[in-house]
């Protein structure tokens, strides 16, 4: 186990966010407010610590409208600071964003944090309207 993961787990504690444990690697979070989304995993790697949220689905999208979705996903990245939003392998738009562990701390966790909500906020209010 990882130092990584004691601090994440800290910062964690720290924001008063319900979260559960995933076998020692990673953490779920359930977020309360407007953010419209179920879980935010946390992963704390050796190097960074990331957080991802799965926000659509893409399997049952027609072509030309997936490749509309992508193309707005690209403009979101290079519009939004500390946002990447992108696809991954079970074909959900995702948004990740991702924290250095050097020089790490409770403020940048809480920065970059802050910044996954408003990117989760931002894709249900700016983004999803458009894709449906």
């Amino acid at each position: 186990m990882s130092t990584t993961w004691f601090i994440a787990k800290e910062y964690l504690k720290r924001l008063d966010i319900d979260f559960e444990e995933k076998g020692r690697k990673t953490f779920s979070l359930f977020p309360y407010g407007p953010t419209e989304t179920e879980e935010i995993e946390v992963f704390p790697g050796t190097n960074w610590i990331t957080l991802t949220t799965r926000l659509y689905d893409l399997s049952d999208i027609k072509s030309k409208e997936k490749r509309i979705a992508y193309e707005r996903l690209l403009k979101a990245n290079a519009k939004l600071v500390e946002m990447n939003f992108g696809i991954d392998k079970k074909n959900f738009i995702v948004l990740r964003n991702a924290l250095p562990v050097i020089g790490i701390s409770y403020d940048a966790f809480n920065c970059v944090y802050e910044a996954h909500l408003a990117g989760i906020r931002f894709f249900y209010k700016e983004m999803l309207p458009t894709l449906e």
